[in-house]
């Protein structure tokens, strides 16, 4: 069933299914890809280079159903169908699992590069999940409270900078460990660092709603004067 705002299904699924959707394709389903084609007996190379192309497969099935890509899936695409090329072309399991890991970091780079266009992109992830009334509510709140456009870029900050460090921590793990356990080790520790962003975010969110009687990601954010 569409949305409201024209994209299909995101407005109308539990919030529970729109969490577990990137989860199941980004961690669970690439992960079994691995383990399952290496029980097989496929090498370390081929395994890695036909999982790590699950992600790219749903973002661009997402595009096709929803025929429009906004920009941070383009990039995304973009990065992993480049992952995919030079995988092809180098042959080794420890250059791909490394060339993972920098996805992080080309994802945090492009966060913070998101601070210095017009909109953060804090402010671009809530407006993705309203609809065209509260999404326009939201612009209006956004040219007048500046107390808002200073949430959305702390939390933009916040998001690529936990990027950055996956990538770090990433890159560390599959240099040093064995390439058997890099996959499940690097995706368990970025759920962790997930989890940790996303508490921290809520927690943030909630303190600064009492504090300015305003939502950062609310459809419909309460500005009843001009601040400033």
């Amino acid at each position: 069933m569409a949305s409201p705002n024209g994209r299909t299904g995101t407005q109308d699924m539990p919030a529970w299914r729109t969490a577990a959707a990137p989860i199941l394709f980004a961690v669970v389903l690439p992960l079994a890809v691995f383990y399952v084609l290496r029980s097989q007996g496929i090498s370390q190379w081929l395994a890695l280079t036909l999982s790590g192309a699950v992600p790219a497969v749903r973002m661009a099935v997402e595009a096709v159903t929803r025929r429009r890509v906004h920009s941070f899936e383009a990039f995304m695409i973009g990065m992993l169908a480049v992952r995919i090329v030079t995988s092809l072309l180098t042959g080794s399991p420890r250059v791909i699992l490394v060339k993972d890991a920098g996805l992080a970091a080309a994802a945090g780079l492009w966060i913070l590069g998101s601070l210095f266009v017009a909109k953060p992109f804090a402010f671009q992830v809530g407006q993705y999940w309203h609809v065209p009334t509260a999404a326009r509510n939201r612009e209006t709140a956004w040219g007048v409270s500046p107390a808002l456009r200073s949430g959305l870029t702390r939390l933009t900050v916040l998001w690529g900078c936990a990027q950055l460090l996956d990538c770090g921590a990433g890159v560390l793990v599959a240099l040093l460990l064995p390439v058997e356990a890099v996959p499940a080790l690097n995706r368990a520790k970025g759920l962790a660092l997930l989890c940790a962003v996303a508490l921290i975010t809520v927690s943030y969110s909630r303190r600064y709603g009492r504090r300015h009687a305003l939502s950062l990601f609310g459809s419909a954010p309460l500005i009843t004067r001009r601040e400033g």
